[in-house]
């Protein structure tokens, strides 16, 4: 990034839907150490597909298989260390950078998640772990947008409570910002796949702790980014062309000026009514603009069949019934819809790349193994996060019971037979032109 960096003189500002239709907006007092979820919506989720009545029955026994672990405690093998080390081997050296338009595309660029070197690597070798927990710190301000919910450990935005589903604590901050580095090596250092030529405004949905809209704007300092979020709580150390709203990206989209690029990544979930996010991206598009959307798919799956019956595999259903009874479909059955939606809301030249995340070191191709050995870190990282909210308020269950889960997912995490992936689906498409034929 550039050293040419302000220090913004305000915490973020929180939109005032009475004055955004002029780009009015009020601000926010005091400073936050605590860590920004992602905007998301509270509109019906009426186009969301449905769990089928086997599904919810297979979810409903395994339920039940936990609960009675609850009650009869887990095997002592089953008590695996949640928080892996991290070992020199480990680290991303130099993937992380930042990168865009021009440069060659990576080793994944174009291929889909099974059309890339699966073999399995028969030579195990030790994973190392992540070290201690870092506590969660939030700072207590007047403002009511900081006085962050709290439950079971964890704090969650108080700005539209509920709605984001995930943490927004300092461990779930460092987890984000190691999971744009994870994206990095993935996407081979690219920050985007949409031709975007200069773009001139540019908004960044579910920003988060703000690091992937800190690079865009370094990578663009001609473009003005901006980047919103329920939390509060990104840096103040900035590039001068970027600034940071607390707003929520289900409400009517008032911005004053439209934007050359919209990029929202890993938001599945984070949406009531995903046809209205495109509807509205394309209404605040100019013409010719993009929008980018980088996502995960859930459950895992195999190439070989290894993840059939196993937690991990369990564990992606389990969040996903979650999501869709609470109105927050999440994984594969958002993701899978994209492509359809953005044609839909009349975008063109609609593209999909799929790329792929191991869910360990198990591959023998060594680019893989290094992608999946910290994409095990990432998820270790946050699955007590990614389950307490989902299974807690979605599905009923207690605390008690998500630990044990937590538990049984982490041994399929550090188990090299089950040869697992995420797929990693990356959408984009054009906003045509004024005066463009297009062919439906």
């Amino acid at each position: 990034m550039v050293s040419d960096k302000t220090t913004a003189d305000h915490e973020p500002p929180v939109r005032d839907n009475e004055n955004a239709a002029t780009g009015s907006q009020s601000e926010i007092d005091g400073n936050a150490t605590g860590h920004g979820g992602d905007s998301t919506s509270s509109a019906g989720a009426n186009s969301q597909p449905a769990a089928s009545s086997s599904t919810t029955a297979e979810l409903s026994a395994h339920a039940e298989d936990v609960r009675d672990q609850v009650q009869h405690g887990l095997p002592n093998d089953a008590h695996t260390p949640l928080r892996p080390q991290v070992g020199q081997d480990d680290a991303l050296e130099s993937h992380a950078g930042p990168a865009g338009d021009g440069q060659d595309d990576g080793p994944l660029v174009g291929q889909f998640a099974d059309e890339q070197n699966l073999e399995v690597d028969d030579e195990f070798e030790s994973d190392s772990a992540i070290g201690s927990d870092t506590q969660s710190a939030t700072t207590s301000l007047a403002s009511s947008i900081y006085n962050y919910r709290k439950e079971h450990g964890r704090t969650y935005h108080s700005y539209k409570d509920g709605k984001y589903i995930f943490p927004n604590d300092e461990r779930e901050a460092d987890r984000l910002d190691l999971q744009h580095h994870v994206l990095c090596l993935t996407y081979n250092s690219k920050l985007y796949f949409s031709p975007l030529g200069n773009p001139k405004n540019a908004l960044d949905v579910g920003t988060g702790t703000g690091i992937w809209a800190i690079d865009f704007a370094d990578q663009h300092p001609e473009c003005q980014v901006t980047g919103i979020d329920l939390s509060p709580g990104q840096p103040t150390l900035v590039p001068p062309n970027l600034k940071f709203v607390v707003d929520d990206a289900e409400d009517t989209w008032l911005y004053q000026d439209k934007f050359d690029f919209i990029h929202a990544r890993l938001m599945a979930g984070c949406f009531a009514d995903w046809p209205n996010f495109f509807r509205q991206a394309y209404d605040n598009l100019e013409p010719g603009g993009w929008l980018e959307l980088q996502d995960y798919g859930l459950p895992v799956r195999s190439k070989d069949g290894t993840h059939a019956g196993t937690n991990i595999h369990k564990w992606g259903a389990l969040l996903c019934e979650a999501g869709r009874k609470m109105g927050r479909p999440m994984g594969s059955d958002v993701c899978d819809h994209y492509v359809a939606w953005m044609q839909a809301a009349g975008f063109v030249d609609v593209q999909q790349r799929m790329f792929m995340w191991p869910q360990n070191a198990w591959p023998k191709d060594p680019f893989m193994k290094e992608l999946g050995r910290w994409n095990r870190v990432n998820c270790l990282e946050g699955l007590e996060g990614f389950c307490l909210a989902l299974l807690t308020r979605g599905l009923g269950w207690k605390k008690e019971e998500v630990d044990v889960l937590v538990a049984l997912v982490t041994k399929d995490f550090n188990d090299r037979g089950i040869h697992a992936y995420f797929p990693m689906p990356v959408v984009f498409g054009r906003k045509p032109f004024e005066n463009e034929v297009v062919f439906q």
